[in-house]
């Protein structure tokens, strides 16, 4: 675990563990590192780097309106403090939109691409209605919101109170501006730029989302896993999929092609 000081003298809190090929985990807006709870198991196969992006969880908030590309420009700042030439990128929902932007912006440092649950930008009209019923929520009621969040993730007591209160930690207004800036993000225009391995994750049941799947038919390299009666919280609620999916997409796309 530790910390490093981003370019707007913000502290950025980050878990860092295991060795290998770094691994690196997005979250969504609110939740913070601990919704990557059960991923923690794959540090016996990568170094797996989880951040807190600023305005979430232990670490700071300076600004409370960052962008979408703003956090791309911190994941590259908290690459470069890490001294990773190249990495692993897992965004998970409208983390993906962060993670997506930062392999835009930089693909030459962007090994392979893991994306549950995310979308290049918000185009059914139900996606659009549950992030701004999400929005108004958390406007009025932000305690009953991170009872939501963590429920739905988890079943476990512990790691439920523990998403909870990682959660509570968040600054109300960048969450809400992460939010905002994930409803209007689109980088449909750029996904032919993933050239990298892409492995997309989405669940049978997640029905707004995979309208989103065919917007990669671009991306040269993109492999598609479709796990079946699941919901949207693929990394929680299915973690042994989704963990063995990883493990098994880097083993095509980076050891096999570099045998």
């Amino acid at each position: 675990m530790g910390y490093f000081i981003n370019e707007d003298g913000q502290r950025i809190f980050y878990e860092d563990q295991g060795v290998g090929h770094a691994l690196i985990f997005i979250h969504p807006p609110g939740m913070g590192r601990k919704v990557f709870a059960y991923q923690h198991e794959l540090s016996q196969h990568f170094r797996l780097i989880l951040p807190d992006l600023s305005g979430h969880g232990d670490s700071d908030t300076l600004t409370g309106n960052p962008g979408i590309e703003d956090y791309a420009k911190e994941l590259l700042e908290l690459v470069d403090h890490l001294k990773l030439d190249q990495v692993f990128i897992f965004g998970y929902s409208a983390g993906g939109s962060v993670a997506q932007e930062f392999a835009i912006q930089f693909p030459d440092r962007v090994k392979g691409l893991i994306l549950s649950g995310a979308f290049p930008k918000v185009n059914t009209r139900l996606l659009k209605l549950e992030f701004l019923a999400g929005m108004k929520w958390l406007k009025h009621n932000p305690l009953s919101l991170a009872r939501l969040l963590s429920s739905s993730h988890f079943k476990h007591h512990e790691t439920k109170v523990e998403q909870f209160h990682h959660i509570l930690k968040s600054d109300v207004d960048v969450w809400y501006a992460f939010y905002r800036n994930s409803l209007t993000y689109d980088c449909t225009r750029q996904l032919y730029k993933l050239s990298m391995p892409l492995l997309l994750l989405y669940g049978t049941r997640a029905e707004w989302i995979n309208h989103q799947a065919p917007f990669y038919h671009s991306c040269p390299q993109a492999n598609l896993v479709v796990v079946d009666k699941a919901y949207h919280q693929l990394p929680a609620t299915h973690s042994d999929v989704v963990n063995q999916a990883v493990i098994d997409f880097f083993k095509r796309s980076y050891v096999h092609k570099n045998k």
